[in-house]
């Protein structure tokens, strides 16, 4: 018997699986601070929801928040009504869908393929540092991922079937996912079911008559639109408008916040976003192919690249916008290795440019540092990446067992999720500004001139005012000891009388702006 043979003949093996990832998802969740742009703002918009008892006015900073719907929120709320509000609560329910995906992907892969295929799929998603990454973040995308992927998943379980309740389960997903990410949730499951029924010559109305549709809708606006609605009523459509327009057809149309880049960007997102097993994937792509025929891998195929497409042609380019492929295209990867994989010689030049690209890694990660002043002394850290190709060499050692060959290829992109979570990632968050200069703001009144970092909103918990460059003399007569915040690029604007100083001026980490305090000399 195998080592896969072995490990999935185990009777609660999805219950394995969903704690490996929940655990994996969570570790040192609490190890580095709210700073990342998105996480910030969705952080400090949820607890500033809590703080004011409102369920309905999204804000960030105690002013609209237009960005988002609001199901990430509620989520934030309730953790931090358990655990308070810190980073590992902000971060906690990221990792719960995370396991979730990995769970749902599972379950249904097994139901509709193998237990070996379920299993190897699980593994690639497990594997995928960027994926765990994704689920560490305090942001809506582990919450869409999870509700994209078992809507898809319904959907095939109903149509291969007669369960009334997968039908349903595909209704309910879609409407949580619309209240995590907005029309694109109905959007681009639409479009995948469409094309799944046209090219799998299910496009016939006794089909479609047995989804009831009518019924789905129903339920799709029982679900969504109660909140829309009171929102649009309490926010005077204001956050209705924005939403729809700037952040959704506005941001697919023209680049927003210098996110864009070149049609084929999306599919190097991909491709590195699923390291290690990406290596297998265009030989998985082509035996998938060929094996269209089976409705599984033909909705894969259809999911996974409607997905990938989609994003591709959207003006705005980001890494995490494709990431609810991952599921689908895992599936393919691990079809390939149960089905067609049975010598390493099959994939020996695939593997050595995936030691070449895992060795580079760490060198080029040592470079890019030391590029930032703030970080050139920890420039070193980059090096611990080493442990991605050592691992991957030790699994070479392995290839005439094949099996436990590719599982320590997943260990590879694990170790090397749990040392860039663990060791790498906290002491170059210790180097961000707000962290360094928190002290200085801590029981000190504080304003900000036009701009300011969104991470101070989260960590100050309270509200910053805003004020005006004739209003800094008023302010500091009426409080001596306070402090202004805000950017080299406004400040410099400003002509500063000579008892003000600049008492903190440093570089945003991962950001153009460099963040400044202003504060009145004390004589």
């Amino acid at each position: 018997m195998t080592w896969v043979e072995k490990i999935t003949n185990k009777h609660y093996l999805a219950f394995y699986l969903f704690a490996i990832a929940f655990l994996l998802y969570l570790f040192n969740s609490w190890g580095f601070s709210i700073y990342i742009l998105d996480e910030a703002k969705n952080a400090s918009c949820a607890r500033e929801m809590l703080d004011a008892h409102n369920w309905l006015v999204p804000t960030f900073n105690y002013d609209l928040r237009t960005d988002k719907p609001p199901l990430h929120y509620f989520f934030m709320m309730l953790s931090y009504s358990i655990f308070g509000v810190n980073a590992f609560a902000a971060r906690f329910f990221s990792a719960v869908f995370g396991a979730l995906t990995i769970l749902v992907t599972f379950l249904y892969t097994r139901r509709f393929s193998n237990v070996q295929t379920a299993f190897w799929t699980a593994v690639i998603l497990l594997a995928s540092i960027h994926l765990s990454i994704q689920f560490h973040l305090a942001v809506p995308d582990p919450y869409l991922i999870f509700f994209i992927t078992w809507s898809l998943f319904a959907f095939f379980a109903a149509i291969s079937g007669s369960s009334k309740t997968d039908w349903l389960w595909m209704y309910i997903s879609i409407s949580l996912a619309t209240l995590a990410k907005g029309p694109v949730a109905i959007l681009l499951p639409g479009l995948i079911f469409l094309l799944y029924l046209v090219f799998s010559k299910n496009l016939k109305w006794l089909v479609i008559k047995k989804a009831k549709p009518f019924v789905g809708v129903v339920i799709v606006l029982v679900i969504v639109l109660p909140w829309y609605i009171f929102n649009g009523l309490a926010t005077n459509w204001e956050w209705t408008q924005e939403f729809f327009f700037e952040h959704n057809l506005n941001r697919f149309s023209d680049e927003m916040e210098g996110h864009g880049g070149i049609f084929l960007i999306t599919f190097l997102y991909v491709l590195l976003g699923l390291v290690p097993f990406a290596f297998l994937l265009p030989q998985a792509l082509f035996f998938a192919f060929k094996r269209r025929a089976n409705s599984l891998v033909l909705f894969s195929i259809i999911a996974g690249l409607i997905i990938v497409g989609f994003f591709s042609v959207s003006q705005t380019k980001l890494p995490n916008y494709t990431v609810p492929s991952y599921p689908f295209l895992a599936f393919i990867i691990a079809s390939f290795i149960h089905e067609k994989l049975n010598s390493f010689k099959q994939i020996k030049v695939a593997f050595f440019v995936l030691l070449i690209i895992g060795t580079l890694l760490p060198i080029v990660a040592f470079i890019a540092l030391g590029y930032d002043p703030s970080l050139m002394s920890i420039k070193w850290l980059g090096l611990y990446l080493f442990i991605f190709p050592v691992v991957l060499i030790f699994a070479y050692f392995q290839r005439k067992r094949l099996q436990k060959f590719l599982l320590v290829i997943g260990l590879a992109g694990v170790i090397s999720t749990l040392v860039f979570i663990g060791i790498i990632y906290p002491p170059i968050d210790q180097q961000n500004p707000v962290s360094k200069s928190l002290d200085l703001l801590q029981n000190r009144d504080v304003v900000f001139y036009q701009k300011f970092n969104s991470s101070y909103a989260f960590n100050l918990q309270k509200k910053i005012e805003r004020i005006d460059s004739t209003d800094f003399k008023t302010f500091f007569s009426q409080h001596p000891d306070g402090r202004i915040i805000s950017t080299s690029r406004w400040m410099d604007e400003v002509d500063l009388p000579p008892d003000y100083k600049v008492i903190f001026s440093e570089k945003d980490l991962f950001e153009r702006p460099t963040t400044v305090i202003v504060a009145k000399e004390t004589k």
